[in-house]
């Protein structure tokens, strides 16, 4: 009988050590992570939350399957990114989020600049600022994935077709999932 019971002992410590299969993600939920590969501090989001106070940088992001959730970088909604699948190896911050449903309508449209000569902007003498760039086709897109080099890049071809050297300042702006330039500065000189 003792036999018996001390080989099952290294069994049981045997499967403890194992990794555990993630547990899938419970409808209506979005659980963020301080680690990626969904490990770490987690905080669970379970519908819509103006203000969520995660104290550290989310690093891996798990939703139910066939749901889409709005991750936003500043609170009551601004700065939204659209999340329908898990994922394990993020840098984002996060003061809100929500989940998104086709019946809720997207943010008011902004007032368009002017089509052509960059849109409004305010000349001095060794730079320009442009709030929202435009060209004939209207707002100026950085790029999809939303990268800061990315932004920088369109930015400074945006100032190159306005005659001057490159961007010293520019931020983007996420409308309805797509990511524009927004208050360039372009100037005659490198950053």
């Amino acid at each position: 009988m003792k036999r018996a019971v001390l080989t099952l002992i290294p069994v049981a410590f045997a499967a403890l050590a194992l990794p555990q299969a993630a547990a899938a993600q419970r409808p209506g939920e979005m659980t963020l992570y301080s680690d990626i590969r969904y490990a770490g501090r987690s905080y669970t989001v379970t519908g819509p939350r103006g203000v969520v106070a995660v104290p550290w940088t989310v690093r891996s992001i798990r939703v139910a399957p066939g749901e889409t959730w709005e991750v936003c970088e500043r609170t009551e909604y601004r700065g939204c990114t659209r999340i329908n699948q898990n994922i394990a190896s993020i840098r984002q911050n996060v003061a809100s989020a929500r989940p998104d449903r086709p019946d809720r309508p997207g943010p008011p449209p902004r007032p368009e600049p002017p089509i052509g000569g960059g849109g409004a902007s305010l000349r001095g003498m060794s730079a320009e600022f442009f709030r929202a760039p435009s060209d004939r086709r209207g707002r100026v897109e950085s790029c999809r994935q939303g990268s800061a080099a990315c932004a920088a890049e369109a930015a400074d071809r945006f100032c190159r077709s306005e005659g001057w050297t490159a961007s010293s300042y520019e931020t983007q702006e996420t409308v309805r999932g797509r990511n524009y330039l927004a208050d360039v500065l372009c100037t005659r000189t490198r950053r």
